[in-house]
C-alpha cells in the first residue's frame, strides 16, 4: 500500500517537495512559541496532570505536544449510521499511543494493523522519560531519530503523502497543526480557532 514506507526520511522529503515552506515549521516555532503557552493554558484550564514546575526545560515540548488532544473538545464523527463522540482518553491515544519499554512490537503491530488504518504515533516510555517513538502506519514502525517531535511531524506528512483523511477520534488535533503550526489551508473546527485564539493572547 505504501511504497518505500520505512526509507528513512521519504516521508518528510516527500512532503517538503508538496510544502517546502511549511515543512520545517514544527520544529522551528513548537517550542519558542506554542509550548510554554500550551502548558499555561492547561494549568490555568485544570487539566495540567503534573505541577508545572516539575516539568524540566526539556521536556516542555514533549509534554506539550501531548496535551492537544486534552485541550480540544473530542470531536463527534460518524461509525456506520451512528453518530460517536470520542472520549478524551481515545483522542488521547489515537493521537500517541503510550506503552511501556519491552512492549512485544510484533503483536502489538499485528493488532494495531487490524485495528487502526490511520497513522499514529507510538511512544515508548520508561516512566516520564520518552525512549523511543515510532510511526505506525499500516501495521508498519518508522523509527524517528529525535524522538516524539519528530514522530508527530512525520505523522502529520504522512496524511498529505498517502493522501490519507486525519483520524477522526483526534481530527482537532492534526487540523491544529495544520492551520496553527503548518499554516495549511484546509478546514478547522471551532474548538481549533478557539484554541488559536487562546495562544496568541496567551503571555
Amino acid at each position: 500500500m505504501f511504497p518505500r514506507l520505512t526509507t528513512p526520511g521519504m516521508i518528510a522529503q516527500d512532503f517538503s517537495i508538496l510544502f517546502a515552506e511549511p515543512a520545517p515549521k514544527l520544529f522551528e516555532t513548537w517550542v519558542p512559541l506554542y509550548a510554554d503557552k500550551i502548558i499555561r493554558l492547561a494549568k490555568r484550564e485544570g487539566k495540567l496532570a503534573l505541577p508545572e514546575e516539575q516539568i524540566n526545560l526539556d521536556a516542555r515540548g514533549e509534554v506539550a505536544l501531548m496535551l492537544l488532544p486534552v485541550m480540544l473538545p473530542p470531536p463527534v464523527y460518524k461509525q456506520g449510521r451512528k453518530l460517536v463522540r470520542a472520549s478524551v482518553e481515545e483522542s488521547k491515544r489515537f493521537f500517541i499511543d503510550v506503552k511501556p519499554v519491552g512492549t512485544n512490537m510484533v503483536e502489538y503491530l499485528e493488532q494495531a494493523k487490524s485495528s487502526r488504518s490511520c497513522p499514529f504515533v507510538l511512544l515508548l516510555e520508561d516512566g516520564m522519560l520518552c525512549s523511543q517513538a515510532f510511526v505506525v502506519i499500516s501495521g508498519k514502525a518508522i523509527e524517528t531519530e529525535t524522538a516524539l517531535a519528530a514522530a508527530v511531524d512525520t505523522c502529520f506528512k504522512s496524511f498529505y503523502v498517502f493522501d490519507i483523511n486525519y483520524t477522526n477520534q483526534c481530527l482537532p488535533t492534526w487540523q491544529f497543526y495544520q492551520d496553527v503550526v503548518y499554516e495549511l489551508e484546509g478546514t478547522v473546527s471551532p474548538a481549533v480557532k478557539f484554541l488559536k485564539t487562546q495562544i496568541h493572547a496567551c503571555n
